[in-house]
């Protein structure tokens, strides 16, 4: 019996995780770039029963047994998915949206992995960082940060400096390159390139609060140089969110129902162990 409220209590536990999870989605459904978590229920390893006192089989050698016996579930991680969000024309000039839909994909440990690319950023404490949020602005100093004060990074490593504040003439090209008064010829200048990196398996990404993602040994100098086929930036564009509403929603009320379930097998047991307390006490 008190298995059975093990297993009730352990499912509560992972479906009030993966809640946090599509809870977590479906309050960033707005956020440009947002990468949504899947959430996993997972079954822990199951017991083995045997008939010990039987004697052993004499074809196969083994003891007669009788199945198996789980121990509920259990929700150990999220992970990103890293579908590309739709893209919306947004007139801002200095918001860039990634289109890395036509990357090839590559065989890792015989499986086919679709690569992600990721704007290179500076984060608060001078780490090394990646985002899909391309929704910029320009700093009191001229440079360009993300939404949430990251510092972008430029093809060569360092913060992009010198971008006017004037925000009426800025380009930006597809392969990141950012031009100054584009529309005059005596004033153009190229302030930098928006540095790029591709991440092979964005699996192995560690996602990060606003919309950062950090990658074990990754540094600046992995920051592409020239733009491989089928990857570019579209100006004046954002990148969604990759939340189904509709979907997040359904997966919602169906893991409070399921929750709900798991509560009424603990209320029974419950009152199965008042009873047989009362009859103890007779």
């Amino acid at each position: 019996m008190l298995r059975g409220i093990d297993t009730a209590a352990s499912g509560m536990i992972a479906l009030q995780r993966k809640q946090d999870a599509l809870t977590n989605n479906l309050a960033n459904a707005e956020t440009p770039g947002f990468k949504q978590d899947a959430s996993p229920l997972r079954a822990f390893p199951e017991l083995l029963l045997e008939r010990i006192h039987d004697g052993q089989d004499s074809r196969t050698g083994k003891r007669p047994t009788i199945g198996t016996l789980t121990f509920g579930v259990y929700n150990q991680e999220t992970l990103p998915m890293f579908s590309q969000g739709s893209l919306v024309s947004t007139n801002q000039p200095f918001d860039v949206a990634i289109n890395d839909q036509q990357l090839t994909p590559i065989m890792q440990n015989n499986r086919m992995i679709k690569p992600s690319a990721f704007i290179a950023v500076q984060s608060a404490d001078g780490g090394f960082r990646l985002t899909r949020n391309g929704q910029f602005s320009v700093n009191a100093n001229g440079q360009l940060t993300t939404s949430t004060g990251e510092l972008v990074l430029g093809q060569n490593g360092a913060p992009i400096m010198d971008v006017e504040l004037t925000s009426g003439d800025v380009g930006i090209r597809e392969n990141g390159e950012i031009i100054v008064h584009p529309d005059d010829s005596d004033r153009a200048r190229t302030v930098g390139s928006i540095g790029l990196m591709v991440v092979n398996d964005p699996n192995q990404l560690v996602k990060e609060g606003n919309g950062l993602f950090q990658l074990e040994g990754a540094n600046p100098g992995m920051i592409e140089q020239n733009l491989p086929a089928g990857l570019s930036l579209q100006h004046k564009m954002l990148e969604q969110s990759n939340v189904d509403l509709p979907q997040t929603i359904s997966d919602m009320m169906a893991n409070i129902r399921l929750y709900e379930a798991n509560q009424k097998v603990l209320q029974a047991y419950d009152k199965t162990l008042e009873q047989l307390n009362s009859i103890g006490r007779v």
